[in-house]
Formats: structure tokens, C-alpha cells, sequence
């Protein structure tokens, strides 16, 4: 038995139940800029030493010949290693964890 074949381009758009714009108003300094990163990055500081751990662990350091998802996520965790900014914040959150 077949299943029943879903409509393409039907859909309800998506929207977002937190009103982006409201959050930011509140939060205006919960976000920092990455000058690591192209495009003017915002990310929480949370969100910024995940990816300083992740680039500095031994299975993300090598770059080789792999499917083309993993070369690309690589990559951008290059400019994460050596970053003083994500060093810092991964710093004061092992003392905040401690």
C-alpha cells in the first residue's frame, strides 16, 4: 500500500513563535559580533565556545578528504581555534561551572 503523497508548496509559511525583534529590544547585549567570522556573525557566548571547544578538538583539527558536509563544517571552525575572544569565554565558563 502506497502512502498518500504530501502537497509541495501548500504549506503554511513558517513563523517563528518568539518575535525576534521584541527579544532583541530586551537583550540588547546578549549577542556579540564575531570578527572571526564573514557576515557580520551575532552569536550568544554560549553559542561561542561551543565552537572554540569543537574546533579544538583532535577530531575536527584534521582536514582531508572527506564528504564534502564534514569538509565544509571543518572549515568553518577553522577561524575558531586560535580565537583570544572564544578562549576568553570558555575560560570564565569552566570558573562559572566550577
Amino acid at each position: 500500500m502506497r502512502r498518500a503523497r504530501k502537497t509541495r508548496g501548500k504549506s503554511v509559511p513558517f513563523s517563528p513563535s518568539l518575535d525576534v525583534n521584541a527579544w532583541l529590544a530586551e537583550n540588547p547585549d546578549a549577542l556579540i559580533t564575531c570578527p572571526s567570522q564573514p557576515g557580520n556573525l551575532k552569536l550568544l557566548p554560549s553559542a561561542c565556545v561551543k565552537r572554540h571547544q569543537a574546533a579544538n578538538e583532535p577530531k575536527w583539527s584534521t582536514i582531508g578528504a572527506e564528504p564534502f558536509h564534514l569538509f565544509v563544517f571543518k572549515m568553518n571552525l577553522v577561524a575558531c581555534r586560535n580565537c583570544a575572544i572564544g578562549a576568553r569565554l570558555a575560560r570564565e565558563t569552566k570558573v562559572m561551572a566550577a
